[in-house]
């Protein structure tokens, strides 16, 4: 990839923005940092006409429909505006999404094999095709799942960083629509999900086909669901359910009253939740740096 020190002096800056709290800054930075990653990649297959800054690369990857979905939702994300407080109405952060756009130019996969929007096609390369991985290992994905405040986040983003791999947010895939019905306090139906476990299983099967290390935290409460998010990717996935007691999950949810998730919608949660018996479970109550260790520990990474 050419220009690395352009690149990485943007992702640098952008992680020094994020240490400032300042995510405006951080996100400018990253999308530098696309941008030349992305004039690169266009220049070398020969394409005439640039755009002219760097939020028009993103929108031209979004259009990209033989980038892999995780691709075109991360340069998505990397367009839509922050808040007057430098707040993105997303956890996501910047650079874990311009990395993964950068990760996909560098290894010039996005112009060969089926669209990424045929999840099902991939799939079948996937399965049928040799083992992914470093050497003899697979890529591995771990699903942190259980209820709204298990703390599904928290652990999956610390276990990312531990391991260095990358990290996925499940609330990042919902539709709109269903983060202004949860926000309204209404619980989703089986037919608002599906449209979310569908760009869930997208964005894991873009993962195996980069062979991407990957924890992803989402809730996934019924069988039928992680069925779902799981169809031709189990030999890649390992699943973490955060257990817990009711009253835990209702103290930490009230002590976030900015996030859509409102506190009343736990019952809705637990009256679906289906335990899965092929999980390593733990004690969500546990401190996080433990639960961390005991998921190493159990998983072998």
């Amino acid at each position: 990839m050419p220009h690395p020190s352009r690149i990485d002096q943007e992702l640098a800056a952008a992680k020094q923005a994020l240490a400032d709290g300042n995510e405006g800054k951080a996100r400018v930075c990253a999308r530098r940092a696309v941008a030349t990653a992305a004039e690169a990649w266009w220049a070398n297959r020969g394409e005439p006409q640039k755009p002219t800054d760097a939020m028009g690369y993103l929108r031209r990857i979004q259009g990209q429909a033989t980038f892999p979905l995780s691709v075109r939702q991360a340069a998505e994300r990397l367009t839509t505006a922050v808040t007057r407080r430098h707040d993105a109405p997303f956890t996501t952060d910047p650079i874990s999404d311009a990395s993964l756009i950068i990760s996909h130019l560098a290894a010039d996969t996005s112009s060969e094999g089926p669209a990424s929007g045929n999840a099902t096609g991939q799939v079948a390369a996937v399965t049928s095709g040799p083992a992914n991985g470093v050497g003899n290992r697979m890529a591995l994905i771990i699903l942190i799942m259980g209820v709204s405040g298990a703390g599904k986040t928290t652990i999956g983003r610390r276990l990312a960083e531990v391991l260095g791999w990358r990290f996925l947010e499940g609330d990042d895939f919902h539709p709109a629509a269903n983060i202004d019905k949860m926000r309204s306090g209404h619980p989703l139906t089986d037919a608002d999900r599906r449209p979310w476990l569908e760009r869930l299983h997208a964005a894991i099967v873009d993962q195996v086909r980069m062979n991407q290390p990957t924890v992803m935290a989402c809730s996934v409460l019924k069988t039928e669901y992680r069925s779902i998010v799981e169809e031709g990717c189990a030999p890649f996935l390992r699943l973490v359910y955060l257990k817990g007691t009711a009253d835990l999950f209702r103290e930490r949810l009230a002590g976030r009253p900015d996030h859509f998730m409102r506190p009343e919608l736990l019952d809705s949660q637990l009256a679906i939740l289906e335990e899965p018996a092929d999980a390593q479970v733990i004690d969500a109550a546990l401190p996080p740096d433990e639960i961390v260790r005991q998921i190493r520990s159990r998983l072998a990474v």
